[in-house]
């Protein structure tokens, strides 16, 4: 608290429930369509529930612009730099949950590590991100920070590469040296998004814009295991239609063709030549929809890479150029470092 006080509104007004119940209605209404989707394709719930789910959103936003006190003032995404900067952290975290969910799944799942042997497999990114996220600062002290946030996205879409390029049969040194790839650009673009959110605001607003910074990252996030995920699952039941043993049971046969932890558990109840196969046809299918999902992650990567350096290339280094008319809040990067 002494070296990092907190800031607070003074008057931060109410809390709009009716805002917090239209958020979760959309939010919620686009997953469940989603996820319905992955599992039994296209239909009528799952395209009503995604429907009912960005009216709700458009309702929510239109009640954001009417409230005095809104629960997401949507009035600073009228600064480029801000909106920008918003999108580029939600589509970070849409990137970077979808990641590490797959990530996990492999080591435990396809590499077959314990949950304690694969957590430690996950230091080196973990680590990575640290390290990147302290050299930051210095970094931005130095270049603009579109180029830093572009080129810490070029190591993410890098990383993926990488990580995409992955197999059943690739064991653990590719997807590792991908997932560090992938970590080192990923601590710059938070930073550096972050900074821009927080420094691009009115110095009342400072609040406000730090919670947008984390809820984008947060709702990026949700809808990137939804859609990474459902394009991963598709695929591997896709593969699995075609990829079942002979002679299997239809229940067990069921069971391994929703997910590869069940194709797993129904394996260890077969005979060993059917459970083998049953295991490599499951670990093949699943690093099949890993791989697609990955490459879409790069894909994106790549072309947010691109956005950000155009985009945001009139901001200066160490400063914030668009920033509003009026004072606004001590911004440097140190502060913001602490949350990431």
């Amino acid at each position: 608290p002494r070296l990092l006080p907190e800031y607070r509104d003074p008057n931060p007004g109410p809390l709009d429930l009716g805002s917090v119940v239209l958020s979760l209605a959309s939010v919620l209404g686009v997953i469940y369509g989603l996820k319905q989707i992955a599992q039994d394709g296209v239909g009528p719930t799952a395209t009503a529930s995604i429907a009912a789910g960005l009216v709700i959103g458009l309702f929510f936003a239109r009640r954001q612009l009417r409230l005095r006190h809104p629960l997401i003032d949507l009035r600073l995404f009228r600064t480029p730099a801000f909106g920008v900067s918003v999108g580029t952290n939600a589509l970070g975290g849409f990137i970077a949950f979808g990641t590490f969910l797959y990530f996990a799944q492999y080591l435990q799942l396809v590499v077959g590590l314990s949950p304690w042997s694969a957590a430690l497999w996950t230091l080196p990114s973990s680590l990575a991100v640290v390290t990147s996220s302290l050299m930051a600062p210095a970094v931005v002290g130095r270049i603009r920070p579109a180029l830093a946030a572009a080129g810490g996205l070029t190591l993410v879409a890098i990383g993926l590469g990488i990580l995409a390029g992955v197999d059943a049969s690739s064991g653990l040194q590719l997807p590792v040296l991908g997932s560090i790839v992938f970590s080192l650009g990923l601590g710059p673009v938070f930073i550096v998004t972050t900074d821009l959110i927080v420094g691009t605001a009115p110095a009342e607003k400072a609040g406000a814009a730090s919670a947008i910074s984390e809820t984008g990252a947060e709702f990026g996030g949700a809808i990137g295991i939804a859609i990474l995920g459902s394009i991963g699952a598709a695929i591997y039941r896709s593969r699995m239609l075609e990829s079942i043993p002979d002679g299997l049971p239809l229940a067990a046969g069921e069971t391994a063709r929703d997910t590869l932890g069940g194709a797993l558990g129904v394996a260890q109840q077969l005979p060993e030549r059917l459970g083998g196969g049953l295991v490599d046809a499951a670990r093949d299918a699943f690093a099949a929809g890993m791989r697609m999902s990955l490459t879409i992650s790069a894909l994106i990567a790549a072309f947010v890479a691109v956005l950000v350096g155009t985009k945001l290339r009139g901001v200066g280094a160490g400063s914030h150029d668009e920033a509003p008319a009026g004072p606004t809040p001590d911004c440097g990067l140190e502060p913001v470092t602490a949350e990431a």
